[in-house]
């Protein structure tokens, strides 16, 4: 299931699918929320490492989607680490992973934050399927155009720098 986003979404962004739940609860991640960064999206080729914030790879430095993502709290969770993770956050959670339905280790984690906090977003950079249960955005990538159009799905504000857009 396809959704349209709203005008002045990029292209990539109309390039995602999401599951229709996700766009009335949108803007409740796009408060200070804790981030679950799986493993999986792990890629130094793209210049995803394991301690990136992501803003850092994905969004222009000055940007105010890099200033409002930055302000996240970010738990990186590799296959080696114990799955079992049970957060007490009372603040959204935004789970972020690659082809979560593939990964035993990303399924578990998912299902215990799932279970343990009120209000998760689970966003598969693979190609998932949206709408299931370890999917509620697919952006079919995470090069920096899917990276830089999910973060301003995500904070509601541009990756760009002030100014850069009017050039």
């Amino acid at each position: 299931m396809t959704i349209v986003l709203e005008r002045g979404v990029s292209v990539v962004t109309q390039s995602f699918v999401v599951a229709t739940r996700v766009m009335d609860a949108l803007e409740t991640f796009r408060s200070r929320s804790t981030v679950v960064r799986l493993g999986t999206i792990d890629n130094e080729t793209l210049g995803v490492a394991r301690w990136s914030t992501l803003a850092d790879v994905w969004t222009e430095p000055g940007s105010r989607a890099r200033a409002r993502w930055s302000e996240n709290p970010v738990i990186s969770v590799a296959p080696a680490d114990d799955p079992e993770l049970v957060l007490a956050t009372l603040t959204p959670v935004i789970v972020l992973g690659a082809d979560n339905q593939a990964h035993a280790y990303a399924k578990a984690v998912i299902d215990g934050v799932r279970a343990s906090c009120a209000a998760v977003l689970v966003v598969d950079m693979g190609r998932g399927a949206a709408g299931s249960d370890y999917a509620d955005i697919v952006t079919s990538g995470f090069d920096r155009a899917r990276g830089s159009a999910l973060l301003e799905l995500l904070t509601g504000e541009s990756s760009q720098r002030p100014g850069d857009a009017e050039r």
